[in-house]
């Protein structure tokens, strides 16, 4: 028969005795004297303390990790939007990749100019780059607005004429997209762009009879813009 234990002084007690012969505590036969393995045992306030000091330890280390780079910051993607227009967004890296571009066509890829004037230039530039994106997101949202599309054949048409007009073989086409840092699905995506774009200055300049740059100038103005990057 297995013993169980006093809840007061936890001497053994034999099954069914009413009354610890140790401390003379009665046990009463609501209260749970548990045999000693089936108790819950709690952590001592010692254990308790050290076991929040690892945990503080483990979460400073993971912060430090953070911090130095060693670890993604969780919170880095809050940042990373560079506007916003008509509710999508254009990231801050969709505007590097850009702005990495143009420097490489320009020759101005190297060790980047520290001087305060090459800083205001690029500044500069960067902020050219992003009203430009600001200005064809305006365009493509509005195009999809008024359900206007472009059919994968019509894409395909394209990109055939365009590569006639430059001459290009299949071979010298990939080297040509490889030299923009394009794929051919990203192509494909500025080809749709373009298309969008055009068919929507045409549909605004036939049916309200408005010039490309005054039918720009309304979409714009009814354009709703969140500028986010410094």
């Amino acid at each position: 028969m297995e013993n169980l234990e006093c809840p007061q002084c936890g001497n053994a007690l034999a099954n069914g005795v009413a009354v610890c012969g140790a401390c003379g505590r009665e046990v009463k036969d609501d209260e749970t004297a548990l045999p000693p393995q089936d108790q819950p045992k709690m952590p001592g306030r010692k254990n308790l303390y050290a076991i929040l000091a690892v945990l503080l330890v483990v979460l400073g280390g993971a912060a430090l990790l953070i911090f130095t780079g060693l670890l993604p910051n969780p919170m880095k993607g809050a940042g990373s939007t560079a506007a916003i227009v008509n509710g999508e967004k254009i990231s801050l890296a969709e505007v590097d990749q850009k702005f990495d571009l143009f420097n490489k066509m320009s020759g101005k890829s190297g060790q980047p100019d520290s001087t305060p004037e090459a800083k205001a230039a690029a500044a500069d530039m960067r902020m050219q780059i992003l009203n430009s994106m600001i200005q064809d997101k305006i365009l493509v949202t509005e195009a999809a607005k008024e359900k206007i599309t472009v059919p994968p054949q019509e894409i395909a048409d394209k990109i055939g004429a365009v590569k006639k007009s430059l001459n290009l073989s299949d071979q010298a086409f990939e080297a040509f997209l490889k030299n923009h840092a394009m794929t051919l699905a990203s192509f494909e995506k500025r080809i749709e762009k373009d298309l969008l774009i055009s068919k929507l200055v045409s549909k605004g300049m036939q049916e309200k009879g408005l010039t490309k740059d005054a039918w720009i100038g309304e979409l714009n103005s009814r354009a709703k813009v969140e500028i986010l990057a410094k």
